[in-house]
């Protein structure tokens, strides 16, 4: 489930995705992704994204832990180097 909601400048919201929220619909949980959207943008490419992430996931890869994992590999390296 994709819930749209306002940007709101004072929110903290989790750009990379690491955290799933549920909702539960007739006994069954789900997973809610909220997008906070501002004016102007393109819905149909930002709920698609969204959906194509989510097919990932429940494929087996997720981008968001790859990401965090290649960051954490590189600033160790970084960090051996010095």
């Amino acid at each position: 489930m994709i819930k749209l909601e306002d940007w709101k400048k004072d929110a903290d919201y989790d750009r990379l995705g690491l955290e799933e929220e549920y909702i539960e619909y007739l006994g069954n949980k789900v997973v809610c992704h909220s997008l906070p959207i501002r004016p102007g943008r393109n819905l149909a490419v930002i709920c698609e994204t969204a959906a194509v992430n989510h097919r990932q996931k429940k494929m087996g890869y997720n981008a968001a832990q790859e990401l965090y994992r290649r960051v954490q590999a590189n600033m160790t390296k970084s960090d051996d180097e010095e």
